[in-house]
């Protein structure tokens, strides 16, 4: 379990860092715009990569029993958080109003996983990240950044692209973390 809240904490640090958009600023004027943007991305699939091994290692000590709709409201949550991220990725006056989309969406995630799971490990992955990306949220605002103005038009691909990779990720789940997902009524 070490090696999985390692992996939690290192990427919640790390993006908590770049939240600050005074940190973040002097960081990009001291590395220069393309080595910040290759450590902070390199960094950050390096933590994706500890949180999947830490978590396919991790072993499985119930907590509590998920409710047994939990599953499957879970796939209604994670239609909602690709939903957001698509926002994210696509840019639009969506994007601008919800502000944070990206923390929403990671909210929403842990949220439906944690209806979904109830043990140690979930625990430690899903209620870490979602706390983390509240703060992620209450810092970004409190460090005052400006929004520039977005166009109308990336609220219509931002859907798009929310759709597509939830279809993905229902199709892609077991190969990629382990886990089939309950798309039946069982």
């Amino acid at each position: 379990m070490g090696l999985l809240v390692l992996g939690v904490a290192g990427f919640a640090a790390l993006h908590l860092l770049a939240a600050h958009a005074g940190l973040r600023q002097r960081l990009r004027e001291g590395l220069g715009r393309r080595r910040f943007g290759l450590a902070y991305g390199g960094l950050s699939v390096a933590g994706l990569v500890v949180i999947i091994l830490g978590w396919r290692a991790a072993p499985f000590d119930a907590v509590y029993e998920p409710p047994l709709w939990g599953a499957h409201a879970n796939l209604l949550f994670m239609l909602v958080a690709f939903l957001l991220f698509g926002q994210f990725l696509a840019g639009g006056t969506w994007r601008q109003r919800l502000r944070f989309p990206m923390a929403l969406a990671v909210v929403v995630w842990a949220v439906g996983h944690l209806l979904a799971n109830g043990d140690g490990a979930s625990l430690i992955l899903f209620g870490g990240l979602a706390l983390y990306a509240a703060a992620h949220a209450v810092l970004a605002a409190r460090s005052g950044v400006a929004l520039s103005p977005l166009g109308w038009g990336g609220n219509g691909l931002g859907l798009l692209a929310g759709l597509g990779l939830y279809a993905l990720m229902l199709h892609f789940h077991q190969t990629l973390i382990g886990v089939a997902v309950p798309l039946s009524g069982s």
